[in-house]
């Protein structure tokens, strides 16, 4: 199952014209890296992708690796999966999974199409963010109290008055009477992006993971140690990003997947004391 879904994810990519790398363990974080050009504002997009048919069952350690290589290589990671758990996946609805989101394959699809995704399922509820101004703005317009959208809703005065705020989100059947109601385009998109917030405390531990050797050869830069990557470490300043490698065993898979990401190569020798910088060539 695992290696025809993969087929079947790749080819979408394929289709786009994306360029695409296939890793080929299923042992590593990552089954495929993806570049798709003038993906959006004219600027191409990147994703670091896992493909599990069961999106749940991917494990944390593989996740605090997308995360901390999509921070260096400033790219989207996203899980692609058939079910979640017990469930058929909904298309439409992206899965937050440990800081990251799952997505079916429909809806894997629709992103690389550059198509919004509205909803969010996270412990167990599907909800959507609402553009405040603009619900209060079309509600105003219409001569329409908080109350009267309160009681034409099912909700109270006070969640209108917070989702207009932008404090709270909406159920999904909330979220859809709006957009049914005032036929416009009501649901802020889901950032696919990982929060720093919901993942802090694991990637401040993959910081202090890495070994002070590799610390005191790159001392202006963030370390992240990878668990289950093609490199042990991965190295991060306001303007450059690397790999970082031992020199002696640098392969071309390591290459390849630093050219895809977009980022660079450090290679040391720790013997010698010493570090070469291999820019990206993108």
């Amino acid at each position: 199952m695992s290696n025809e879904l993969i087929t079947h994810v790749l080819s979408f990519a394929a289709s786009r014209k994306a360029r695409v790398l296939f890793v080929g363990d299923s042992s590593l974080s990552y089954d495929a890296i993806i570049r798709i050009p003038n993906y959006s504002d004219n600027e191409e997009g990147k994703f670091i992708i896992k493909v599990k048919g069961d999106a749940e069952k991917v494990s944390r350690d593989a996740i605090i690796d997308l995360i901390v290589l999509s921070k260096v290589s400033n790219s989207t990671p996203i899980i692609v999966g058939i079910k979640y758990g017990d469930e058929e996946m909904i298309d439409g609805v992206a899965y937050k999974v440990h800081g990251v989101y799952a997505v079916g394959v429909r809806t894997f699809k629709r992103i690389l199409d550059n198509d919004s995704i509205k909803f969010v399922k996270d412990k167990g509820i599907i909800k959507a963010s609402v553009k405040g101004q603009l619900l209060r703005k079309l509600r105003e317009n219409r001569g329409m109290s908080l109350g009267d959208l309160a009681k034409m809703l099912g909700v109270t005065r006070r969640t209108i008055y917070e989702y207009e705020r932008g404090s709270i989100e909406a159920s999904e059947r909330t979220a859809r009477m709006l957009v049914n109601l005032f036929d416009e385009d009501l649901l802020n998109n889901v950032d696919l992006r990982p929060s720093d917030n919901d993942v802090l405390n694991d990637v401040k531990t993959r910081e202090e993971m890495v070994d002070d050797n590799i610390r005191e050869l790159l001392p202006s830069f963030k370390l992240y140690s990878l668990l289950k990557a093609h490199t042990k470490v991965a190295a991060h300043s306001t303007d450059e990003s690397y790999l970082v490698e031992d020199k002696r065993r640098l392969s071309n898979e390591v290459v390849n997947v630093a050219k895809v990401l977009g980022v660079g190569l450090a290679l040391i020798e720790s013997d010698k004391r010493d570090v070469e910088f291999l820019e990206s060539r993108n």
